[in-house]
């Protein structure tokens, strides 16, 4: 008669090699650390997403003075609350592109609209989601800002809560905030 083990022979069994895979798996390759530095994740969102403008800060706060600009925060409600650019719309990373066009799209044409994120990753998906219909309704260019608010924030350019001016930004994660120079600057909260 053959032997047959118990079931939790087989299952200790199991659980042992399905550790050791894990084991090996990790000594093969080590868990990312994050992101390299804000420049390094900045040359991949352009790379990724080339269909798309990648405006620098100082040319977006220039824009911004000319007044053809909409500008639009692609975060979630929490992060925006903590600060934002001056005259930034939030919309959800979430959001349907039919949504943003509802909701704006008569008030776009002949205008640049620029979008952003912490670093760049969720608001240039989204602008790439959304450029096609914004540009059928006469937008001049549709654009990412470089590095999001983070290269905003590390270049120490204005943010505002609903109180007013700020000096706080949001770290998106632990990992995420490790790209912001202030890091005595970050907060998870809004103020009240």
């Amino acid at each position: 008669m053959a032997h047959i083990r118990s079931f939790p022979a087989v299952i200790a069994g199991l659980l042992l090699s399905v550790a050791a895979a894990v084991a090996a798996v990790l000594l093969v390759e080590p868990p990312t650390k994050g992101p390299a530095s804000l420049q390094a994740t900045m040359d991949e969102v352009a790379r990724r997403w080339p269909q798309i403008g990648h405006v620098a800060p100082a040319k977006l706060a220039s824009m911004l003075e000319g007044g053809q600009v909409l500008l639009f925060d692609v975060r979630e409600g929490p992060e925006y609350e903590v600060s934002h650019i001056p005259g930034a719309i939030h919309i959800s990373p979430e959001s349907a592109p039919a949504e943003l066009l509802a909701r704006f799209g008569n008030g776009v044409k002949d205008k640049t609209v620029v979008f952003y994120c912490s670093v760049g990753m969720r608001s240039s998906q989204f602008a790439a989601r959304v450029a096609e219909g914004l540009k059928a309704r006469g937008v001049e260019a549709v654009d990412d800002l470089a590095g999001g608010i983070f290269a905003w924030h590390n270049e120490g350019r204005t943010l505002v809560d609903a109180t007013g001016p700020t000096p706080f930004v949001h770290p998106y994660d632990a990992s995420w905030g490790r790209l912001l120079s202030h890091q005595d600057l970050l907060r998870t909260l809004a103020r009240r």
